[in-house]
């Protein structure tokens, strides 16, 4: 059936009331029926309160964040070369120096015979910490384990024995046992690492250990534990000329494996010099040799022996199909040196030495290598555009909202309110375009937000210092992950819609459940001592012949050295633990609220903590909102209004307030039973009264080919067009101020535009006495209005048509 298209003029003249009646009215009762959101929805200072945070942080996204890392020494202030910087570091520092106090003379004193200093603090106790928790120990203690050093006590090695204490990260251990140990250690490694025809100067082996630090990982770690491997090498130099020149052949005798990492290590590691301050800096291997100087003129008749143990972290992970790389590497090195003092008798020939001081100096240093600065202007077009999209959206919701106001005396405040009444999470949410590059620069940026988060929690010796303001910052780049999680909610939401089709509404989620979600990730990486936990559960040497890599790769195949091919590391885990704690409580509740008694209303609220289905939603939507996704449960409060021409009295002369649920999203909706359905007398909700009367009805979304069979299969409700209440026209009106106001939907139809048809709709035979014909803009020509909404030809009458171009913003407003 051709029709032909009307002007706009035409279209509103039937449209507003006020103009005289023309073809299709019945004694000028055929307008559109005025909605009434300030009046007929109730204004919540909760939704206020949650709707003013998300705008703020809706439109402040890239000014508090950022667009991207456009350089490294934005984020890490100490560059070694182009495209690498060190994240961690470079920290020095003594752990505990310890010495008897007679001087390795046997004097027969009763007191304890052991003095500690850590620096220039003296102790009187060392902290299992450095021991046992440590992650500088993995490579301590792994050597012990490959030495079989007795004298290292089993409950640093996470092997208590019966009746030792427990103990935790912040025990202290006395200094006796610890100099017994380091001790021990050097003796069991010098002895090892003698230099013979058969033994090699240098022990290489890999240890796997736990990796508990952060939230996440405790939380996670009683169902899935978090590994790190760590390469590790022991030395035991030779001292020359008071120097251990651990970096050049003269520090080896029969030198046949590589030098140790450190020496090979990108970008020449510098301390501060040990003697002096004020004098320039100096490299790691002549720090050493400084400092053992220093030891030697402090001890001059003593004999220094020195064990290094260097230990390396190597990890790497990518972007989206490999376009991003990272590479970061954790090096450590711990100097272990002995004094001993050596008497020769005289008789015998025999020397005997005995070890005098101890001294554990530590030093750590993490680097990273990206190329993620030469992806800056990709990442900084996707999240620069989709936050000046943000913008528009926002401008144009405000235009929306200001055009329905079109009757208000005071339209700035009722602007106000109408946006405040719309659920901000449908704004924020349900634009798929922004969502999909933020997405999208997310894929390739994030493993470096991973990165950063970690290198910002990590600290020397496991303290933690937060603050607040810094605290918020990184916060804010670590919430990127919303957008993520409504990306992964549109798609459930859209297999749930194609899967199953039920007469109780259209489904979608509460936007709290993604922010919500979103907020607990924040304090995934949070740190705590208690946390920590770095037991080694696998060690093994590595052979001197062949590339370490190699030898690794073929001893562990398949998982080695903390190497991921997937692009989101630890936000994917934490947001994993995030949506299952979500999801158990809210399963957890919902068994609870199974107990509550059906009738009431903490059942039904319980009962869709997460999903829930709504009833209310513009016929059409999916030719009016073609370019959105509605997933937000889109709950309005609502007073029931009396209605015209209808008695009242003082008894019932009270507005109620109702919780409505419209939630928009859909590509197909059926708001009304088919003909044969007419004369059904169920109901979803009837409100009869002598001073107001209202039905709502509940509208079904579902995605199958052909509607007719939706309505043979499921038995639908009746009402809807035929009885609409000016409550159902207003929460329609306030749906399309949300939806039609996303810049995609305005342009299309503002640009490109659809065309609607102006029908009026009849009562139904039984609310003849009770409603009066009113009008509606469909955008369905009279061949499939049928089809799209059950209803017959008695029930309506074509009035115009116009394109949406053309149409007023506030008649266009009140389509569907």
């Amino acid at each position: 059936m051709a029709i032909k298209t009307r002007s706009s003029q035409s279209l509103t003249k039937f449209a507003v009331p006020g103009h005289s009646p023309g073809r299709g009215q019945v004694d000028g009762k055929g307008f559109l029926p005025e909605p009434d959101i300030t009046n007929c929805i109730a204004f919540s200072k909760l939704r206020c309160i949650i709707t003013l945070v998300s705008l703020v942080l809706f439109v402040t996204d890239i000014p508090r964040t950022g667009l991207g890392v456009s350089n490294l020494q934005d984020y890490y202030p100490f560059p070694l070369m182009p495209s690498t910087a060190v994240r961690f570091g470079p920290f020095n520092y003594p752990v505990l120096h310890i010495w008897h106090r007679d001087n390795g003379n046997n004097s027969g004193n009763s007191f304890p015979v052991f003095t500690g200093l850590k620096g220039v603090q003296p102790v009187s106790a060392a902290r299992v910490w450095s021991y046992q928790y440590d992650s500088t120990s993995v490579g301590l203690r792994g050597a012990v384990e490959l030495l079989n050093v007795t004298e290292f006590p089993s409950f640093l090695l996470y092997k208590p024995l019966p009746g030792q204490p427990a103990t935790n990260a912040t025990s202290l251990v006395d200094l006796g046992t610890v100099f017994s140990m380091l001790d021990a250690l050097i003796t069991a490694s010098r002895t090892h690492l003698r230099p013979t025809k058969t033994n090699s100067p240098v022990l290489r082996y890999a240890t796997k250990h736990n990796w508990i630090d952060r939230l996440h990982h405790y939380l996670a770690g009683f169902a899935a534990k978090n590994y790190a491997w760590r390469l590790h090498s022991l030395h035991a130099p030779n001292i020359s000329h008071n120097a251990l020149a651990i970096c050049s052949k003269d520090g080896f005798e029969q030198r046949s494996t590589p030098r140790p990492r450190f020496c090979n290590h990108p970008g020449i590691w510098k301390c501060k010099h040990p003697l002096n301050a004020s004098l320039p800096d100096v490299r790691l291997w002549d720090h050493m040799d400084l400092r053992l100087q220093s030891l030697q003129q402090q001890y001059p008749d003593l004999r220094l022996d020195v064990v290094v143990v260097s230990s390396q972290r190597p990890s790497s992970t990518s972007g989206g199909k490999r376009s991003t790389f990272y590479i970061y590497e954790a090096l450590e090195i711990v100097v272990l040196t002995r004094g001993r003092r050596c008497v020769e008798d005289s008789g015998t020939k025999i020397t005997t030495c005995m070890a005098v001081f101890v001294d554990d100096y530590r030093y750590e240093r993490d680097i990273v290598r990206t190329n993620l600065v030469d992806w800056y202007r990709i990442v900084s077009i996707l999240r620069g555009g989709a936050q000046v999209y943000v913008w528009i959206r926002v401008l144009l919701l405000g235009y929306g909202a200001y055009t329905a106001t079109w009757r208000s005396n005071s339209r700035l405040v009722s602007m106000v309110s109408i946006v405040f009444k719309i659920p901000f999470q449908v704004i924020v949410y349900s634009s798929l375009l922004p969502v999909s590059m933020y997405v999208g620069a997310l894929v390739l940026d994030n493993s470096f937000t991973d990165i950063f988060l970690d290198s910002y929690w990590a600290s020397v010796g496991g303290a933690v210092n937060l603050k607040w303001v810094p605290f918020i910052q990184t916060t804010s780049v670590q919430m990127r992950c919303v957008w993520l999680l409504a990306l992964l909610a549109s798609g459930v939401l859209f297999a749930m819609r194609r899967l199953r089709c039920n007469g109780e509404g259209i489904l979608g989620i509460r936007g709290l459940v993604i922010s919500l979600t979103a907020s607990l990730t924040v304090f995934g990486p949070y740190k705590s001592v208690y946390y920590r936990d770095m037991n080694i559960t696998s060690i093994f040497r590595i052979p001197d012949e062949g590339p370490t890599m190699d030898i690794v790769r073929s001893t562990i195949p398949g998982d080695y050295l903390n190497s991921s091919s997937y692009f989101f590391g630890n936000s994917l885990k934490t947001m994993r633990l995030c949506v299952t704690a979500v999801g158990g409580c809210a399963m957890a509740v919902k068994l609870l609220g199974y107990m509550s008694p059906t009738t009431s209303r903490g059942y039904h609220i319980i009962r869709g903590m997460i999903f829930r289905f709504s009833q209310i939603s513009p016929y059409g939507i999916e030719r009016l909102w073609t370019t959105t996704s509605p997933i937000i449960h889109f709950r309005a409060p609502i007073r029931l209004q009396k209605a015209p021409n209808t008695p009242t009295s003082k008894a019932t002369n009270r507005t109620q307030i109702q919780y409505f649920s419209p939630v928009s999203g859909a590509s197909r909706v059926v708001p009304s039973p088919p003909p044969n359905a007419r004369g059904s007398s169920r109901t979803f909700l009837t409100t009869d009264s002598s001073s107001h009367r209202c039905r709502w009805y509940s509208w079904l979304f579902c995605c199958v080919k052909d509607i007719a069979e939706d309505f043979r299969r499921t038995q639908l409700l009746t009402g809807a067009l035929t009885t609409r209440s000016i409550e159902s026209h207003s929460i329609v009106q306030l749906m399309n101020i949300a939806m039609m106001t996303d810049p995609w939907n305005f342009f299309w139809l503002r640009a490109i535009g659809v065309q609607l048809y102006l029908y009026q709709i009849r009562p139904s035979p039984g609310d003849r006495k009770s409603f009066l014909p009113f009008a509606v803009i469909l955008p369905y020509a009279p061949d499939e209005i049928e089809e799209r909404t059950g209803l017959s030809v008695e029930d309506y009458e074509l009035l115009d048509s116009a394109s949406s171009r053309d149409v007023p913003m506030f008649i266009l407003l009140q389509c569907g």
